[in-house]
């Protein structure tokens, strides 16, 4: 992979157990603690259809938008939370990122499932994945197959669906296109700005080692919402970096 300023392996930015962090919503900013990491990896994932088949994209074509859908069982999503709260009553989401082959392949993705395609020029219109549009892509220069980047950082939180379209940019042959899905799942303690009013003021200031996250996807226009059944569940307001700032 070509060397780029800002652009990591994935596993380099995953977050190790008491590491402090800021997760960016729509309506604010959240703090934490990680209490314990999960590493969740999926090597090679076959991208499939909603009947369970591989797809294979002829030459110069496109592929609709597909969830990633557990092979051996249709129904289930692989990278999807289904409640808010970890089975331990955690609050908790997926960190990472997404590699791909063949080289032939460009992948367009939406987050969630039906959004804006993440990633584009601001003063270009919505970009067209049916036409293979040569902006907004993750690839495997980009994200390699073997070592996914942070090119595109994904950070899944409960109740969220992401999918994804594709286009084949070979002229003469079909491909398949095979993913490395390889994600950290993190329980959380969710600092309390009356108890750990100081530390919250700190990590905004960037006076101590901190992890900034946005709720989604990191090439998007804006991150995700929190909404309210999960802002009851976590038991967190959000607020903004100057509110952060002000804390003591």
């Amino acid at each position: 992979m070509m060397e780029v300023a800002g652009i990591r392996p994935i596993k380099e930015c995953f977050l190790r157990p008491n590491y402090l962090g800021a997760l960016e919503f729509s309506e604010g900013w959240i703090f934490f603690r990680v209490l314990r990491r999960t590493f969740c990896q999926y090597k090679p994932y076959p991208v499939i259809d909603e009947n369970g088949n591989t797809i294979d994209i002829p030459p110069l074509s496109y592929e609709t938008e597909h969830e990633f859908r557990d092979p051996r069982s249709i129904s289930a999503n692989i990278i999807y939370l289904e409640s808010n709260l970890s089975p331990e009553g955690y609050p908790w989401f997926y960190h990472g990122a997404i590699g791909i082959k063949p080289n032939y392949i460009n992948m367009y993705f939406r987050v969630p499932k039906g959004a804006s395609v993440s990633g584009q020029f601001l003063n270009l219109s919505p970009v067209r994945p049916r036409a293979g549009d040569n902006f907004a892509y993750l690839c495997s220069e980009n994200s390699p197959y073997e070592e996914p980047t942070d090119y595109e950082e994904l950070v899944i939180t409960p109740r969220v669906t992401i999918g994804a379209e594709y286009y084949n940019k070979d002229d003469k042959r079909s491909h398949q296109p095979t993913l490395n899905l390889d994600f950290c799942l993190y329980r959380i303690q969710i600092l309390d700005k009356e108890k750990y009013g100081k530390i919250i003021s700190d990590i905004a200031a960037r006076r101590v080692p901190v992890a900034f996250l946005t709720a989604g996807s990191s090439r998007a226009g804006s991150p995700l919402a929190m909404g309210e059944l999960m802002r009851r569940d976590w038991k967190v307001e959000p607020m903004s970096l100057d509110e952060a700032l002000e804390l003591r």
